[in-house]
C-alpha cells in the first residue's frame, strides 16, 4: 500500500475515534466537522487510488486488442 494512503487510513481511524466522543457528548457541531474530513479523506483515496490503478472504460473492456487498433484507425 501506497504510504500517503495508508496515512490517510490512520487519519480515518482518528477521526472516527474522535467523532465517537463527540457524538457521546453532543458536541454535535464538531461530530458534524468529523465527518466532513472522513468524507474528504475517503475521497482522496479513492483518487489516488483511480489514478494508480486505472480501469479500462467500456466498450474497450471487452474487445480484442485488433478490434481496439481497427476501431481507432490505427493500423500494424
Amino acid at each position: 500500500m501506497k504510504p500517503i494512503i495508508s496515512k490517510l487510513f490512520e487519519e480515518i481511524d482518528e477521526l472516527e475515534e474522535e467523532l465517537e466522543y463527540y457524538s457521546k457528548h453532543d458536541m454535535f457541531h464538531q461530530a458534524h466537522f468529523k465527518r466532513y474530513q472522513i468524507v474528504i479523506r475517503r475521497d482522496f483515496i479513492k483518487k489516488i487510488s483511480n489514478a494508480l490503478n486505472p480501469q479500462i472504460p467500456e466498450p474497450w473492456a471487452s474487445m480484442s486488442a485488433d478490434e481496439i487498433i481497427k476501431g481507432l484507425g490505427v493500423y500494424r
